[in-house]
């Protein structure tokens, strides 16, 4: 039987449940400089900054939005993204 490695995501606005996703990994503008989050990453709160939000899908896949300010949240596997405003861009290459 195969382990599910896999995070959570998502990504609030004021208009409410903007993005739910997946994830294998994800990389965030953080306050104090980016950050990146995998399966069991210990329980963290983090301001963010304006910049690209990118995540990894389990199928391989990259997904990435440019976001304002916000609040970032991960425990038990699950990430909240609390912010200002989001737009869908290009991810970076991996």
């Amino acid at each position: 039987m195969a382990i599910s490695r896999k995070i959570s995501i998502r990504v609030l606005t004021s208009q409410g449940l903007a993005v739910e996703d997946e994830a294998v990994s994800l990389r965030a503008p953080g306050g104090l400089g980016s950050f990146g989050v995998l399966y069991n990453h210990a329980p963290m709160v983090s301001t963010l900054t304006p910049g690209k939000l990118q995540w990894k899908r389990p199928d391989g896949t990259l997904r990435a939005l440019l976001i304002g300010e916000g609040i970032f949240e991960v425990a038990k596997n699950q990430c909240t993204v609390l912010t200002s405003s989001i737009q869908e861009t290009e991810p970076a290459a991996a």
